[in-house]
Order: C-alpha cells, then structure tokens, then sequence
C-alpha cells in the first residue's frame, strides 16, 4: 500500500483542489505524507500545514519552480525551504508576474489568430493561483476553439506553436543555487517525459545535465513518476547511486482529469522520504553572505 505522494499541486498554482480539500482527499486515502509543491508559488504551504497538522498528515513544505532550457521547459522541485525568506519570495513574484503578461501576450496572439477568447476567463479559471498556459487551454475549450488540451498545446500554444510566448527566464543550475540559499533540497522533477504511448522525452539531456547540477547544490531526482517504466526507473536509480543523489517520487497530481496519475496513485518507497527527511535535518542553510538584507 502506497503511503507517501511527493508531488502535489493545489489551487495555489494550476491544481483543481485547495490545499485544505487535498489534505482531506490524502487522509481519506490513507496517505501519511504528502508534499505541496505549487508552481513558482508556496501561497498555500500554511493553509495544506494547517489542515495536515488537524487530520494527522504530515505535509512537507515545497515548490516547483519553471525552468528554461536550450530543449525546451523543465521542473525544479525544491523541498523544505525557507518559504518566509523575502528575497525568495520576491524571485518567486518576478515568475509569476512574468506568467501574467505572457498569458496577456498570448490571449493576443489568439485572438489575432482567430481563436477569440477572454483574458478576464483565462484570470478566473487560474483564480488565485499562478495562471498558466493549462487556463487558456481551458478557455479555448469552453469558447469551442479545440477539442482538448492536447489539441490547443500541440496547434496553438505549445513550444513551437504559433501563440506561443517566453516567459520570465530561470535556468536549472540558478532554481538549485537560489533553492540552496533559502535551505531547500533541490529535485530534478520527472527528468524524463514519459508518454502513455510508451514514447519517452528527454528535455534536456540528463546524464550529461547532471555533473553541473549537483555542482549547483541539487540533492535528487525523481525517480517514481507516472509513465515511468522499470527500466526508466532503473536507469535514473543507477544515475541516482552514481552522483549521491536523493530519490523522490509522486503523482505530480493536479485533479481529477487532469495529467498525471491519481493522489497517491504512484508508488513512492517509504525510505525515500526518510532520506529526504534526513538530508534537510543535516543541511546547515549559509548565513549572511547568501541573503539580502532587504
């Protein structure tokens, strides 16, 4: 029985369910620990620690912050930082900022496209969380523009496609120093991108990505991820054992329909979190010479 989900989205960024009703669906699953780790955002990190402290589940305090690489777009997870830190706090406004006039600039391009749709419904899908490009598919599919999410990412809004805007620029080696500087464990979040069609991704490439990462402060990789054959799996443990990295594993679960699998719907061994536990307890966080006095 599967106790532990160490990838989980809430309201606070593109999840479908506050944090308090995630902490509650956890429980009612018999999950032990969960961690929230919202996109570029830690605004419901109180709230899911509230609600996780009042039914018995221990929620770890995390992030997932939006990287740029050469390839394409990857995922840092960042556990157990130091959230109230005002300069991380501040880095984590300029990313989300930069979403909202990218997501202006791109219900532009639509629009100019042919493919109308409202920003002010692109705003209230997103509602208080992070607003991305999942809430303008949303409003292409509700205005009857596409079918599906696939369709407006794959003819309209994805890397190369013709709505397509940058966003604010963060690259994977700076997400693990600036994680480091506010006491974070810095994960490459699922490494490879595994489709149900058996197709795997690689957005950047790992083995040879990894030797300047650690350099940077990361801590693991995560290892058990929707998709994720045994042979994916064993080939990330053996990177994992080669570099001294930490293991981690979860759904990446945002809401029902939503990608990825179920809350809790991917084995996460129970030593991985001990590990993770462990590291955070042992790290010393750097004093003056890595923060701002502002």
């Amino acid at each position: 029985m599967n106790t532990i989900d160490l990838h989980c989205h809430t309201t606070a960024s593109d999840g479908r369910h506050s944090p308090t009703e995630l902490v509650q669906m956890a429980a009612e699953l018999g999950l032990r620990a969960i961690a929230v780790c919202d996109h570029d955002s830690t605004e419901g990190l109180e709230e899911a620690l509230a609600a996780g402290r009042a039914a018995g589940i221990e929620v770890i305090p995390a992030v997932e912050l939006s990287c740029d690489v050469a390839e394409g777009e990857l995922h840092m997870l960042g556990y157990y930082p130091d959230y109230a830190d005002r300069a991380f706090q501040a880095e984590l406004t300029r990313l989300r900022t930069g979403r909202i006039g990218r997501a202006q600039a791109m219900v532009q391009k639509l629009t100019a496209l042919g493919y109308p749709i409202s920003f002010q419904r692109v705003q209230e899908l997103a509602g208080d969380g992070a607003i991305g490009r999942p809430h303008i598919a949303q409003a292409l599919i509700e205005a009857r523009l596409v079918q599906n999410k696939g369709e407006a990412f794959e003819r309209l809004i994805g890397r190369q496609g013709p709505a397509y805007v940058e966003r604010a620029k963060l690259s994977p080696a700076d997400a693990c120093r600036m994680l480091r500087r506010v006491g974070g464990l810095p994960v490459f979040a699922h490494p490879f991108i595994a489709l149900a069609s058996g197709r795997v991704l690689e957005p950047m490439p790992v083995e040879g990505s990894l030797p300047a990462l650690v350099e940077a402060g990361l801590a693991g990789l995560e290892v058990y991820y929707p998709n994720y054959t045994p042979a994916l799996i064993e080939r990330l443990l053996r990177l994992s054992r080669r570099y001294g990295l930490l293991v981690t594993g979860g759904s990446d679960f945002h809401g029902e329909g939503s990608a990825g699998a179920a809350l809790g719907g991917v084995y996460v061994p129970p030593k991985c979190l001990a590990a993770l536990k462990q590291a955070h307890q042992s790290a010393s966080r750097p004093t003056a010479a890595g923060q701002n006095e502002d």
